[in-house]
């Protein structure tokens, strides 16, 4: 299969990095920063120098970029990238975006004789070098089952949805909601204790043995460290969109979610205050600041 993949981020470079190693499929990459490109070139992938060029011809095209805006901007009706797919060609978008978002890009895409699948992922940058991420899918039916074996490069548990795109967007979003809420618990949980006096080694352990998912462990660990390492974890400006987008999609049902309000607060905070390149659980750093103790802010 011809592949052509669109933003090399820390999850786009760990997911392409995979589709590389592989070596089964002919791979192009592009980047809107050529830098970020130049290590893939370096291993003889060929680089695009237009995300037009990077997707002529390909059978499948992935972009994971940032955010609803970042995605609509490449791929738009009578734009150049949509125009310069072959038809039949199937556009995989691993970006988390709105439900709405990924609806319109079926729309467009099923216009264009185009075909668009939505698989967001879970999981970080590490766990996506080692093909481990959870992708959940929804979409065109009939490219489903064809980019499925590409997905299992770089996902260990591929979940398809029936329905619309925005039907994978949505359990992305749910899956986050949860996430952020239990590190919102911990951001509180940590600081009280913090301010009670209580250990924080005998704390870190309880929470640590309460959570058996690898991934809520490391978030333990890193609040016992206070690490606000954003390397190989979760940028807090992409962890703020993403609770922004749960809140929009709650208040669009009218559900309230009290604890996503809070968590954008603090996150909004610590971005203003320095943060947003640290990982997302370095909001525990401003609930700091609010409790009066020393915080890593700035």
């Amino acid at each position: 299969m011809k592949i052509s993949f669109l933003g090399l981020g820390r999850m786009g470079s760990a997911i392409a990095g995979r589709l590389a190693a592989n070596g089964a499929h002919e791979l192009t990459v592009w980047n809107r920063t050529a830098e970020k490109a130049a290590p893939f070139r370096d291993r003889g992938v060929a680089v695009a120098a237009a995300p037009q060029e990077a997707v002529a011809g390909a059978d499948l095209v992935i972009s994971c970029l940032f955010d609803d805006a970042a995605v609509e901007a490449l791929f738009r009706p009578q734009g150049a990238v949509v125009a310069a797919m072959r038809a039949g060609a199937i556009h995989l978008g691993i970006t988390t975006v709105s439900a709405d978002c990924a609806n319109r890009l079926q729309a467009l895409h099923s216009a264009s004789r185009t075909r668009y699948v939505a698989g967001p992922v879970l999981g970080r940058p590490d766990v996506a070098a080692v093909g481990e991420l959870t992708e959940f899918l929804a979409g065109d039916a009939s490219a489903i089952a064809e980019i499925e074996p590409v997905c299992r490069l770089y996902a260990a548990r591929v979940v398809p949805f029936p329905g619309p795109a925005g039907a994978a967007n949505n359990q992305k979003l749910c899956a986050n909601f949860f996430l952020g809420a239990m590190i919102e618990a911990m951001v509180e949980c940590f600081t009280l204790g913090d301010k009670l006096g209580v250990s924080r080694q005998a704390l870190g352990a309880y929470v640590e043995g309460v959570f058996a998912a690898p991934g809520l462990k490391s978030y333990a660990a890193r609040m016992l460290r206070r690490d606000v390492d954003g390397a190989n974890g979760f940028a807090m400006t992409a962890g703020l969109k993403d609770l922004r987008l749960v809140r929009a999609a709650a208040r669009a049902v009218d559900c309230q979610v009290e604890i996503a309000e809070a968590a954008i607060a603090k996150m909004e905070e610590g971005v203003a205050a320095g943060l947003g390149d640290a990982d997302w659980s370095a909001a525990q750093e401003v609930a700091r600041r609010r409790a009066g103790l020393d915080a890593k802010l700035g």
